[in-house]
């Protein structure tokens, strides 16, 4: 049996029709990450028995889940399931936004051991949340945050398991893939070096008596928030950072024309940010943390926090 590469190892998923069953034969899908730390992961408390030997008398397992998370490098249709799994809406005319709907998946990793392989795999998952980090000149990253009910491992594949090999679509950068941003409600539009976002669902985990593995996983409330650092050329960023005025934000990535993503955040509030000279031969720059709020307008109305487009020209 030959030692595990990190550099051989598949992570592939499935979209479960039952929340916490992975599907009989299932048609894994190949997933493209640049790294991860998922884990079922046990719970355990130690005995408080006193002894006159001193001794610790047991660690008593009380409890197991899934959790972790998996990293990327974004490139387009790559990770349009995963992304309905955080926003907890579905693909429509290419347009996804931010609902109530559960997506739940099966995970597993495959490493590589000669003659046996190991299999571990995690089920029902639900994804807990997503960063997505844009800075100059640098590839476009983030990662996925899990939770999921329960796990298992195995030296063999699941009985009439297919794997689908993943797309070859390119990884996107900051530079030539970032074709738009767009600051509504602030002129001039600020010219920025570096974008974060950030999702939580706030998931929590639900025991129960009498089973080891979770219950199942609650909702929380969709959070989305973000950084940007903005070059400081005026005064306008700073004054609807004091005035707590709305602003719209939106950006779109991608590297061919119909394979692109545009990102809408129609009403954010600025939270603070102060430009500052942090020393000589530095540029000035203005960091500003934002969070991003229901938005009801529009005709029809927009009916949501986020949105993303696929398939922009």
């Amino acid at each position: 049996m030959a030692f595990a590469d990190s550099s051989s190892t598949r992570m592939a998923y499935v979209k479960e029709v039952t929340e916490g069953t992975t599907p009989a034969s299932p048609a894994w899908k190949t997933l493209r990450y640049t790294g991860e730390q998922l884990q079922y992961q046990k719970q355990t408390t130690t005995s408080n028995e006193i002894r006159p030997d001193r001794n610790v008398s047991d660690v008593i397992q009380v409890g197991r889940q899934v959790s972790g998370s998996i990293n990327f490098e974004l490139s387009y249709a790559t990770l349009d399931d995963l992304l309905e799994g955080v926003l907890g809406g579905t693909w429509a005319t290419n347009v996804l936004k931010n609902g109530v709907t559960r997506h739940a998946f099966s995970f597993e990793k495959t490493f590589e051991q000669g003659a046996t392989d190991s299999f571990l795999r995690y089920r029902g998952c639900l994804i807990g949340g997503m960063s997505l980090d844009i800075t100059a000149q640098q590839i476009v990253t983030g990662s996925v945050n899990i939770m999921g009910l329960g796990g298992s491992a195995g030296t063999t594949a699941l009985a009439s398991a297919t794997y689908a090999a993943p797309n070859a679509n390119p990884v996107l950068n900051a530079s030539s893939d970032f074709a738009s941003l767009a600051i509504g409600g602030v002129s001039p539009s600020p010219r920025i070096r570096s974008l974060s976002l950030q999702i939580e669902n706030n998931l929590r985990a639900q025991p129960e008596v009498g089973n080891i593995d979770l219950a199942g996983i609650g909702l929380g409330r969709c959070v989305f928030t973000g950084r940007m650092e903005a070059y400081f050329e005026s005064l306008a960023l700073y004054n609807a950072i004091l005035n707590h005025d709305d602003i719209d934000l939106a950006f779109t990535v991608g590297a061919d024309t119909g394979s692109k993503y545009t990102v809408t955040l129609p009403r954010i509030k600025l939270l603070n940010g102060d430009p500052m000279a942090g020393g000589n031969d530095q540029d000035v720059m203005l960091p500003i943390d934002f969070q991003a709020i229901y938005d009801a307008s529009g005709s029809p109305a927009f009916g949501a926090t986020m949105s993303v487009t696929r398939g922009v020209s």
